[in-house]
This record gives C-alpha cells, structure tokens and sequence, in this order.
C-alpha cells in the first residue's frame, strides 16, 4: 500500500506540472511522446514477454493511467513466484495433493473427480494459503461435498512492493489458466464446472484465468482489491466478460476521492451481480471504536497474532470472506435486493422479491436471467407456484449483515401509519422503538430510527427496514411501539414545551418479513397489519408505549 500511495503523490505532481493546454490525465502517453521524453513509468512502445505454453502478457497505454495506475512491471520469473496447485477433496479433505500442469502422472493419479465441480481458492496481497481463512473456507466447501477444491499459493509473489505483486497476479491468472487446460485434457474437466473465489488481489487473478478459459463457469471476487485497479478499463481488472457468472461481495469500499479513510476495496461495479452488505464500506462490528477494538484482544488468544492483525487493519476487508465461507452451509440465506442505493434499501422501497431482483449472496448465488426465463409471470414467482425460478437480474444488490458471527440477518419492514387527529402536530421528531410477539418468539428493543431520531408527519406512512438474527416466521400477533420526543437545543425547530403536543398518533403498524419466494405454495397467508385495540388511532405520549394487535377490521 506504501508504493501505492508513493506513486499516486508523484502522479499527481506530474498532473499539477502539465500545461493546461496540453492532454489531460489520461492522454499522459500522447503528451509525453509529443514532447519525446521517455518517463520510465509509461511504455515508449508495446512491450510483449511470453511464458511458453501459457502465453504472453504485454503492456500498452491501457494499462496505464496518471491516477489510478501510475506504474507498470512484468511478473516476476515463474520459478520466483512459484505458483503451486494443491488439491484436497472427500477422498484427501487435510492432507492436500499437489497438481502440477507440467507433470500429468499428478494429474492423473490424483484424487480429482472430473464429474464434481471445482472451486479454485485464490489469496490476496500479503497472504499465503496457511492463513485461517483459506483453510476455514476449504473445510467448508469440503464438508459440502462432491467437490475438488484446489488451493492457489503464489505466496512467493504476493509480498510487496504492491505494484510488483499486482503484476505478479498476471502470471499467477496464466498458470491457472495453464492448469485448466491441462485438467480438460487430462481429466474430462468442463470449463462450466469451474469456479474461481479471490480475494484482494486473487479476485482480480481469477479474472486473467477467466479471459484465457472461455466458457469458464463462475468467478466470486471477494472485496476484490482497488488500488491500481479500480478506475482502469475491463481488460485490467475483473469484469462480467470474465465468466458466464460473476458475483462480487463488496465491503471496504471506502475511497479517499470522496474524502473518506481509504478502504482496500473496490467500490465499483464489476460483475454481473454486485452485494453490498452495509453498503459495502463499513461493516458493523469492524470501526476501530471502544466496542470494535474490544475484539481484538480475544482474538489474540484465539486464532493467534495473524488473525489480530487482520481484525485490526484490515477488518472490513476481510468480511467478504467470513460471510462467503457463512453462506457456504449456513442455514440462514443472505437475501439481498437489487436497489437504486443502500438508503433506498433501508427505507424499504425495494422489498419484495419479484421479477428477479432477489438473490442469495455467497456461495448459492445463481446466475443471471435467461430468455427462458423471463416468460414466468410475477404472480409465479410471490406465490412460488413455479417450477421453474427466476435468476436474479444483473445490477447493485443490498442486504444488511450483523457485527458478530453469525453475520446472517432476517430483513424487517415496518411501515407505521400515523394518524393526524386536530390536536396532533404536523410533524415531531424523536425515537421509536418496538417489540415484535409471534407464535415462534418474541423480539424486543428493535430500533426503529438507527439514525439516532427520525422525522414523523402525521398523516403519512414511516416505513423502515431493521435485520434481526432471529426468525419470527409469518404470523405476528402483537407488536409493542414505544415513542420519546426530541428536542435538540441546535435545532429550534425540534423545541416541544409548553405550546405544542409532543405526541405520536398511530393508526397501524404493518410488520412483513423478507425472504425469498418459496418453491412451494403457502397453506395459510396471514395479515401483518396491526392496529390499537377498539379504536381509530393510539396515542402514545413521549416515552410512553402502545400495544398493537392482528385484528385490524376488514
């Protein structure tokens, strides 16, 4: 990271010196051409280095930008980085076999079973496969069962300088690239049976095996890497083109250009379906905060320095592959939506799953919609008669995760329509907060205003979505809303004394659970209105409390 922000301070020195009549940022090889200096960062000509039979890179003006990608090298020599392949499978699950593309007894011999599908793991910048993580997310695949599962180590050029490792990941994409072929040669392996998860800098790896294997099946990039990646074109970084399907998990998306604490993640769209828990920048659980570094000490003696470390620095980045390895067999499915912005999924304005704009985060998420598919009518897919489901649309999906494992959330909405009796006044502003009963549980003390208070106008609708980790299931008998008023001496506007109502009038609370359409046809459907017991409207005083029940009239 060091190098990183080295350059971008003497890229931006060499913007600040340019003529303004000249080329801007991105025409810097025309400029310095025109004036015939030869920069050492930018290429006087293309520049090619093959590898044999895994083929050849080169570097041009596209991999270069005054910015975002200020310097360019080739990989190291392949017996530096020394890409290993190690598989382990039902058969071999700890005790792993190492695959070598040039030695097909390895190949042959081996546990790899042609007829499962394989899933590659690929580690970042500064990562090595002896880190938790990699280990963690091969039981788990391992546990699932009918899968080869074959760890990348680049260990030997993943280590700084960053710009040297960035350039490693080009080489590292040819020798996975290499070994596929080789598999299909060897072993029957179909390119659609492959799929690639990396993180960082392994996201975009995956990405140049991806371009050299066409028809190759699935590539997850988890928090893949932004310096030096993102801003830049398809053919630097990871892209939709890269494989028939390719899902990203964002979650340090943070960028110092919108004058925030740099995150090491892209915050960009690049796949086919893009999730941002939490928006995708910071993650509950990860703010360096009284409560977030409270965790680290615990850590220290549980998983050792290394994981510490990681918590540290590098928490939220590290989160999209805690909630990878989550969803491979965890219970509860991380159902996202696909959504304009994070504040319209919070204020409930993409909700219900209809027309494809659900979808699973993780390991279960399914591919984009086909033209088959697209003739299921949108009362199939709310009511799950359907046999056959609709793959969710390409584009920007939300979701809202917990600070602690299991990070997995069920998804609320609460929509509160207020009354506005004569005495009320127009708007007041305050806390809500509520209990939910149903025949499965009771939840109590949910935040109805996470943003600290909230600006209620009578005689319209608040609506809400807040995750709890527990599910109540359809049925909500009761639901206890309590309310305190406001009043903030910086806003005059808030003051509530002796002259106004500081009141809350309620007429219902509608209460629906998010989830993904069923595959089979519910018996019973249950109303999820609720309203004041034998009356138009509750009044709830400040810091009062209101019971509402299922049986609003019809």
């Amino acid at each position: 990271m060091l190098s990183f922000l080295a350059s971008s301070l003497l890229a931006i020195s060499i913007i600040c010196s340019v003529d303004p009549g000249l080329a801007g940022p991105l025409d810097a090889l025309s400029w310095a051409r025109m004036d015939n200096i030869n920069l050492p960062w930018l290429p006087y000509e293309n520049m090619t280095r093959c590898y044999g039979e895994l083929g050849c890179l080169n570097i041009t003006k596209e991999w270069y930008h005054l910015i975002f990608r200020p310097f360019n090298v080739f990989p190291l020599p392949r017996s530096v980085i020394n890409t290993r392949f190690i598989l382990y499978t039902e058969k071999n699950p700890t005790d792993g076999q190492l695959l070598q593309a040039e030695a097909k007894d390895t190949l042959v011999k081996s546990h790899f079973n042609p007829d499962w599908a394989t899933k590659f793991i690929i580690h970042g910048f500064i990562d090595t496969p002896l880190s938790n993580w990699v280990s963690e997310m091969r039981d788990e695949l391992i546990t699932r069962g009918g899968l080869n599962v074959i760890v990348v180590d680049w260990a030997g050029g993943s280590l700084p300088l960053y710009t040297q490792a960035t350039a490693n990941t080009r080489l590292v994409g040819l020798e996975i690239a290499y070994l596929i072929r080789k598999l299909q040669e060897y072993r029957g392996l179909q390119p659609e049976d492959v799929h690639l998860i990396g993180h960082s800098l392994g996201a975009h790896t995956a990405a140049y095996a991806g371009e050299r294997i066409p028809g190759l099946g699935r590539i997850t990039g988890l928090d893949p890497a932004e310096p030096y990646f993102q801003g830049m074109g398809p053919i630097v970084r990871l892209d939709p083109t890269d494989a028939t399907l390719v899902d990203v998990i964002h979650t340090d998306g943070r960028s110092v250009f919108r004058l925030e604490i740099p995150g090491y993640g892209m915050s960009h769209a690049c796949g086919h379906l893009d999730f941002y828990p939490n928006n995708g920048k910071e993650q509950p659980g990860c703010a360096l905060s009284q409560e977030g570094a409270a965790t680290i000490p615990l850590t220290l003696i549980k998983d050792g320095i290394e994981e510490a470390s990681r918590v540290l620095l590098a928490c939220n980045h590290i989160r999209a592959i805690k909630l990878f390895i989550d969803s491979i067999n965890g219970k509860c499915p991380y159902v996202a939506h696909r959504c304009p912005s994070y504040q319209h999924f919070l204020s409930g304005n993409c909700f219900k799953c209809t027309s494809g704009n659900c979808a699973l985060m993780g390991y279960h998420a399914s591919l984009p919609i086909t033209t088959a598919r697209q003739n299921v009518s949108e009362n199939d897919v709310i009511s799950g008669s359907s046999s056959v489901p609709v793959a969710p649309q390409p584009g920007k999906y939300f979701l809202a995760t917990g600070r602690d494992f299991p990070f997995c959330q069920r998804h609320y909405r609460f929509t509160v329509e207020l009354a506005k009796p004569k005495v009320a006044e127009p708007w007041v502003q305050g806390h809500l907060t509520a209990g939910i009963f149903s025949e499965r549980g009771a939840l109590r003390n949910i935040d109805l205003t996470p943003k600290g208070t909230a600006r209620l106008e009578h005689g319209t609708t608040y609506q809400v979505v807040v995750t709890n980790p527990h599910d109540l299931g359809d049925r909500i008998r009761k639901v206890e809303l309590a309310w305190t008023h406001d009043m903030n001496v910086l806003e005059p506007t808030t003051l509530c004394l002796f002259w106004c109502n500081s009141h809350l009038y309620v007429k219902s609370i509608q209460v629906e659970t998010m989830q993904m359409p069923s595959r089979e046809k519910r018996n019973i459907e249950y109303p999820n209105k609720l309203c004041a017991p034998k009356r138009e409207y509750a009044d709830i005083a400040s810091r009062g409390s209101y019971s509402f029940y299922d049986n609003c009239k019809r």
